[in-house]
């Protein structure tokens, strides 16, 4: 093998790659569906389908516990988990916190938001206005969960954007999994996509506070009542 120096130009992939490898793959078909509520996630069977080891894969159906995707319970293994109402709540109410927490840093001082991040979310704005009109709503909804993380990012605050962009799964699979229709998009664009643009472009903190618990009040809203009227498999109510 070539060598620089002492070291190899290639490596084998460490025991903690193929865990972040293993941990992406399947968070990746949870999230998509592929892997659905209930269904059983046995060891060898990832092992075979990633082409890992067995540890790897085994560290990573325990991060994905942690991170609440997957369930892991002694002597039965790992399922993946349902969609709960706790849950639900729980990643809508982080990330109202962490946008507000945005929100409060870009607008403290005049030169915190850049004419580049002002300018993305003045199109990303428009594209809802526009989405809004098609048929498909696929559009619409990754046009708004790229206009909250560009508002996160413009922070520049690492630990938020990765907060708040690791919660982007959970809402991916939300969606996904309680199969949400949007019947009003052209109003949601208007009242929680523009209008919150305008209000940060004209750094009005409070009224951006207020549209951003109430979007996202209606978004845990509407996926609440899924689980609460039971029309979607894999999605509970904590009694």
């Amino acid at each position: 093998m070539a060598r620089t120096g002492s070291n190899p130009v290639i490596t084998p992939m460490s025991t903690m790659e193929a865990t972040q490898f293993a941990a992406e793959q399947i968070r990746k078909a949870i999230i998509e569906g592929h892997f659905k509520p209930g269904d059983r996630l046995i060891e060898q069977q990832l092992t075979d389908m990633l082409d890992v080891s067995r540890h790897p894969v085994r560290e990573a159906l325990r991060l994905l516990a942690r991170e609440g995707f997957v369930e892991l319970k002694r002597n039965k293994g790992a399922s993946v988990s349902a969609v709960e109402a706790d849950s639900v709540t729980e990643v809508y109410n982080i990330r109202v916190a962490l946008g507000k927490l945005a929100l409060d840093y870009l607008m403290a001082t005049e030169d915190r938001l850049s004419a580049t991040d002002l300018k993305r979310l003045e199109k990303l704005a428009n594209n809802a206005v526009r989405f809004a009109e098609l048929e498909s709503q696929e559009e619409t909804v990754h046009n708004d969960l790229e206009f909250q993380q560009a508002i996160i990012d413009a922070t520049g605050l690492q630990r938020t954007i990765r907060y708040f962009s690791e919660l982007t799964g959970d809402v991916r699979r939300f969606n996904n999994l309680l199969g949400v229709v949007y019947t009003d998009r052209k109003g949601d664009a208007e009242s929680y996509v523009m209008k919150l643009f305008e209000a940060i472009r004209d750094r009005n903190l409070r009224e951006a506070h207020a549209i951003w618990q109430a979007k996202f009040a209606k978004a845990a809203e509407r996926y609440l009542s899924i689980i609460e009227r039971g029309n979607s498999d894999g999605a509970s109510k904590i009694i």
